[in-house]
């Protein structure tokens, strides 16, 4: 969103921003008047846009390579009005395709990757143009439609004619083409609600977390705002549904329900989940009041095998595994299998490194071997890991590279691995916001002295 001669021009991303999270269309709307703190970008956000536009490029040589009247509008010099231009005059000359295409349609500005020319007679001539839009994710998701809905409408306005299909290029490389008319009048509705939206009356929003909170530039804004208002959602494990139940009884905060009175009824949610709910924000609460960390014990079914019953008993052999993977690989790449152990009473740290998909299938087979090995010479060993993901990663590289099948096989048949993180779920309740491994290290480890936080 920016503000150009006293216009405030939208992008295709700022109305999949404010169908994601209406309250950052308000902070962007403040910014253009005020100018707010922006996050910084995480080393993973500077990756995966690194990451994109490597896939841009790759698909541009493709291009090149298929059509020999490509034009970059980017590549010029020029502003905003002047790319506009040059784009619907490269669209009037018919150029096969035209990269970073710039098309504006009153206050709506889109920037679409590429354009490629169809045999579909339009105002141009005996041509037009579609719009192709390259993703890094393996599958199409709802904001692409919406992003490749906003330019397709931008380019039949400049062409006098909607297109047939606009185009995704997936990570894999995969193209997949999309009907426009089957998206058209919802991306209006959309639309006109988005402009009027911006045009209109300041609203008053709140920053609920979403999906978006992750990558977005105003995180710590929002962030800063729920801690000065006591938020609910700094509660362990509780719910949005939860938190607007709470909220219409007149519980807003985490103090409130930390302090409910034990005879407390919310309607429409059961006493159960009340109670958890309150021990848990009780507990918070406590941790706040006290500065000390706070745990209590839940209680154990004798015939259940929940929480500490999950356990096995201690053994000289049992290992302690983590693994590291980069999502943005394509198809993923598992580069680190990590393992602490104790070896004639001595602790030792064993790493198995794979930084590509050769090197991950012999990191796979090597630590699978050793891990067997291992396991033979002591039987009564088990392997500790926290969360479900080292599991599912063991079984996904089996599959993937054809090799180890009776091995892994043998962890799962014989109960070798023990995922901790449902022994603390079910085992513990402590007085952290959440129940990740470096929120539980608080109570066993010394307080970190880097700034790691993640792979």
């Amino acid at each position: 969103m920016q503000k150009r001669n006293g216009e405030i021009l939208c992008s295709a991303s700022d109305l999949v921003s404010y169908l994601d999270c209406e309250h950052l269309t308000t902070l962007d709307l403040i910014d253009l008047e005020t100018p707010l703190a922006r996050t910084q970008d995480s080393d993973q956000a500077k990756l995966i846009q690194a990451k994109g536009y490597a896939h841009e490029s790759d698909f541009l040589a493709v291009l090149k390579a298929r059509h020999p009247l490509l034009i970059d509008i980017a590549a010029a010099c020029g502003d905003l009005e002047q790319k506009v231009l040059n784009t619907l005059q490269a669209m009037r000359e018919g150029y096969d395709i035209i990269f970073q295409a710039t098309l504006r349609d009153g206050n709506r500005i889109g920037h679409a990757d590429f354009l490629r020319k169809v045999p579909r007679p339009s105002d141009l001539g005996g041509w037009s143009y579609e719009v192709i839009d390259t993703k890094l994710a393996r599958s199409t998701k709802a904001k692409f439609i919406i992003q490749l809905g906003f330019y397709s409408e931008l380019v039949g306005k400049a062409q006098g004619l909607e297109p047939h299909h606009m185009h995704v290029v997936l990570g894999d490389g995969t193209e997949v083409a999309y009907r426009c008319a089957d998206y058209a009048r919802y991306l209006r509705l959309v639309s006109q609600r988005f402009l009027k939206r911006v045009a209109g009356k300041a609203v008053e929003t709140y920053p609920v977390p979403c999906e978006k909170c992750g990558l977005c530039k105003w995180s710590g804004l929002c962030e800063e705002r729920r801690r000065a208002d006591d938020h609910l959602c700094q509660v362990a494990n509780i719910s949005q549904l939860q938190i607007t139940k709470l909220q219409l009884a007149g519980v807003a905060t985490l103090e409130a329900l930390g302090a409910l009175r034990d005879e407390t009824r919310i309607p429409k949610m059961t006493s159960d989940t009340l109670e958890k709910l309150h021990r848990q924000a009780r507990l918070q609460l406590l941790a706040r009041q006290t500065g000390m960390n706070q745990l209590e014990l839940l209680s154990q079914h004798s015939d259940a095998v929940r929480g500490f019953a999950r356990l096995p008993r201690p053994s000289d052999g049992d290992l302690f595994f983590d693994m590291e993977g980069n999502p943005l690989e394509e198809g993923g790449l598992e580069y680190l299998f990590g393992l602490y152990y104790f070896k004639s009473g001595k602790p030792e740290f064993k790493a198995f490194w794979g930084h590509n998909r050769a090197d991950e299938k012999k990191a796979f087979e090597a630590f699978m071997d050793f891990v067997t090995v291992w396991l033979h010479q002591h039987p009564s060993g088990h392997i500790y890991h926290y969360a479900h993901y080292e599991q599912t990663a063991l079984k996904k590289l089996m599959s993937l590279h054809g090799t180890r099948e009776a091995e892994v096989d043998s962890l799962l048949r014989t109960h070798k691995l023990v995922d901790l993180y449902k022994v603390v779920r079910e085992g513990v309740r402590v007085s952290e916001p959440r129940y990740s491994i470096k929120n539980m290290e608080h109570f066993y480890l010394e307080k970190r002295s880097g700034d790691v936080t993640n792979a």
